[in-house]
C-alpha cells in the first residue's frame, strides 16, 4: 500500500509535467516527485522498524532497569520462543543480552563504568523528559570482530551494533509546558542534550537512516547508554508539518460568560383546543 500510494502521486505529478499543465511550477513539481522517490523507500523501512521494535537489547534493558517490561513475571517463557512478539525475558537472559552488547559494541569507558556500577548495585535508569523521541544521526552495524565475538561466546544471541541519535520534539504535537527561559534555550539550541547512544540488533539497524525520526519514550542509564521501548510513530527524513494539519480537530471556542437566550414555554388556554396559545418567558 505504501508503494502504491507514492507511485500514484508521482504518476499524477508526471502527468502534470508531460502535459505542461502548470509550467510555472515545474521546479516545485520536480521536487515533489523526488519526495515521492524518497518516501517510497523510507516509509516502508519506517513501518518495518515500528513493527520489529524494541527487539532483544531494548527489551532486556526495560526488564532490568525500568519501563514497560520491568518486574513482569516471565518464568514460563522459553528463550527458544523469542520470535513471538509478546515474548518476555527472564532476568538472567536479560543480563546476558546487556553484558554481551556492552562488551562487544560498547566503548572501554562505558564498559568499565557499567561494571563498576553493577558491582556497587548502583545501576539505574531515568526517563528523558520533555521530548517526543529521537532523530537518528549515525548508524554503526556490527563489525566482523563483533560478529565473531558473539559466534564464539554467545551463539544464541543476536549481534548488536550502535546507533547515535539526538533528542527530537515533534512540531506537529502540542508544545511542552516550559518556562519562558527554558523555551528560549530550546529555540536557540542552548538547551541541547548529549547525543543518545543506542545498541540495536542488526535487523533493526539496517532499517535506520540519518534524519529518521522515532516517536518513543527514551530512557537513559547512568553508565552512558540509552534504550527505548514502545515505538508510537516513525517519520521519514522529509517529514514536514503543514499548517493546515495543525488545524485538524480544531473547535471554535465557546464564550461561557455569555448569557443564554431565555427559555420559552408554550401555555395552552383553558379551552383545550389549542387556539389562543401564547408564549411566556421564564
Amino acid at each position: 500500500m505504501v508503494k502504491l500510494a507514492t507511485v500514484t502521486i508521482r504518476n499524477f505529478l508526471s502527468y502534470l509535467l508531460y502535459h505542461e499543465v502548470c509550467p510555472e511550477y515545474k521546479e516545485n513539481i520536480d521536487e515533489a516527485r523526488r519526495s515521492c522517490d524518497i518516501a517510497a523507500k523510507e516509509l516502508w523501512q519506517n513501518q518495518e522498524f515500528a513493527t520489529s521494535s524494541p527487539r532483544d537489547f531494548n527489551k532486556a534493558c526495560s526488564t532490568l532497569f525500568g519501563g514497560f517490561f520491568y518486574d513482569v513475571n516471565a518464568e514460563e517463557n522459553s528463550w527458544n520462543k523469542r520470535k513471538n512478539w509478546n515474548f518476555l525475558m527472564k532476568k538472567d537472559v536479560a543480563r546476558k543480552v546487556v553484558k554481551f552488547a556492552i562488551a562487544g559494541s560498547g566503548t572501554n569507558t562505558m564498559a568499565l563504568q557499567f561494571q563498576t556500577l553493577a558491582n556497587q548495585n548502583a545501576l539505574h535508569s531515568a526517563l528523558v523528559p520533555d521530548i517526543h523521541g529521537f532523530e537518528v544521526i549515525a548508524v554503526f552495524p556490527p563489525t566482523p570482530e563483533v560478529r565473531e565475538f558473539y559466534r564464539h561466546h554467545a551463539p544464541d544471541l543476536n549481534p548488536v551494533g550502535r546507533m547515535v541519535g539526538k533528542a527530537y520534539r515533534d512540531p506537529g504535537k502540542p508544545r511542552y509546558d516550559l518556562s519562558g527561559e527554558e523555551r528560549l534555550m530550546w529555540e536557540t539550541g542552548a538547551a541541547s542534550m548529549p547525543d543518545f547512544q543506542f545498541f540495536l540488533e542488526e535487523s533493526l539497524l539496517k532499517l535506520c537512516y540519518p534524519k529518521m525520526k522515532v516517536i518513543t519514550p527514551v530512557w537513559e542509564l547512568n553508565c552512558g547508554l540509552n534504550f527505548f521501548e514502545d515505538v508510537h510513530t516513525v517519520y521519514s527524513s522529509i517529514y514536514t508539518v503543514l499548517c493546515n494539519d495543525l488545524m485538524l480537530g480544531y473547535k471554535q471556542s465557546v464564550d461561557l460568560t455569555e448569557k443564554e437566550p431565555d427559555d420559552v414555554e408554550e401555555i395552552e388556554e383553558p379551552n383545550g383546543d389549542g387556539a389562543g396559545k401564547k408564549e411566556t418567558t421564564l
